[in-house]
């Protein structure tokens, strides 16, 4: 009986064996003092090496100095939790040439519950990881030439507002206002200064996206007070929100101050009643401002479409897009409104169904009353 079992748990074993040298994957196992005491073929394989030059700690001699002691401490402590694991790692092949590789381990216990040590397998990234840096670099160049174009078109794009504007007041000015000739001219001059000033806000859009993305966005802060503050930019949206059919309302609560970049919020109170004048064009938007606890809270409520639950989960993302073409702009918006918020250690989010309009929720931390 005794003979019968032991030859059965040795064919266990070889096929183990068998099926693990056979793995495209390497593979290891661990005791329970964290030493390792198995590695299949491919693993010996692909580092040129011997058990016996494996067994115990000796497969580290392979992984590479930079990574070594994260590959450690990430292993001990992993092991002394008894828990999973994933770590990436450089490991040297036969050839001398150092690999990535992604390494999972999972905690293994013998059939009455003692912890046995752990088995993991090992599989080459290098590719994927060589993708990830030339996307970066292409990432980085992007942004580089985002930078540099929008520097180089802020001077003309300044100069040819001041050009639009003297026209217009030339316009109004010299000529007659009561003539047809003047009307026509007046309407042309104010339709070309508003889409200079289009211009003119998309590439400070594209400017701060690259302030962003090389991280050098800067929060000037001092004391504010959030009610004056979006009382300010109502004010001025007023008139875009009458062009659009909307009538904009503005309800002040408990004053809520706070230490905040007071440009940076009003860009994105701007940014936030802009887009609810551009989506729900011809219905009444509700903006309100007030204390909630230790935050400030403002909300901008638009009548619009609406936003897809499925689209929520990215509306604040880097270029994401939504809804016709027709809307126009980058995507960015909104994912600089969020940045300007994190970066003030305060919340931005949304709540809003399809057919219901949205409501978009920013809150700041706020001085004490």
């Amino acid at each position: 009986m005794i003979r019968a079992l032991e030859q059965r748990l040795q064919e266990t074993e070889q096929r183990f064996q068998n099926m693990a040298d056979a793995s495209p994957v390497l593979l290891w196992m661990s005791g329970p003092d964290g030493l390792c005491t198995f590695f299949n073929q491919t693993w010996l394989d692909f580092t040129g090496r011997s058990l016996e030059e494996e067994w115990g700690v000796g497969w580290a001699e392979g992984v590479h100095f930079e990574d070594f002691q994260r590959c450690m401490d990430t292993y001990a402590d992993a092991f002394n939790r008894r828990e999973l694991f994933e770590m990436e790692y450089r490991l040297r092949r036969h050839d001398g040439v150092y690999r990535w590789v992604v390494d999972r381990g999972s905690p293994r216990y013998s059939p009455d519950g003692t912890f046995a040590g752990y088995i993991g397998s090992c599989a080459d990234i290098t590719e994927r990881k060589e993708l990830e840096l030339e996307l970066r670099q292409a990432v980085r160049a992007r942004d580089e030439f985002l930078s540099i174009a929008s520097h180089e078109l802020r001077t003309p794009l300044t100069a040819l507002k001041l050009r639009a504007q003297q026209m217009v007041g030339s316009v109004n000015r010299l000529l007659d206002p009561t003539l047809p000739s003047t009307q026509r001219l007046q309407q042309e001059a104010a339709i070309s200064l508003a889409q200079v000033q289009r211009l003119t806000d998309m590439v400070d859009l594209l400017l701060d996206a690259s302030r962003i993305a090389e991280g050098a966005l800067r929060l000037e802060r001092r004391d504010v007070e959030a009610g004056a503050l979006v009382a300010a930019v109502g004010e001025r949206l007023k008139e875009s929100a009458a062009s659009a059919g909307s009538v904009l309302r503005v309800e002040r609560g408990a004053p809520a101050d706070g230490l905040w970049d007071s440009f940076r919020i009003e860009q994105v109170v701007t940014n936030l009643i802009a887009n609810a004048i551009k989506f729900g064009a011809g219905k009444p938007i509700d903006v309100a401002v007030g204390r909630a606890g230790s935050c400030a809270r403002i909300t901008v409520r638009d009548q619009g479409p609406g936003i897809a639950p499925q689209d929520q989960c990215r509306l604040f993302q880097r270029f994401a897009r939504f809804g016709s073409r027709n809307y126009g702009g980058f995507g960015l918006g909104l994912w600089i409104a969020r940045t300007i918020v994190e970066a003030h250690g305060g919340l931005i989010s949304v709540e809003s169904c399809p057919g219901a309009g949205a409501r978009f929720i920013v809150e700041l931390p706020a001085c004490q009353p």
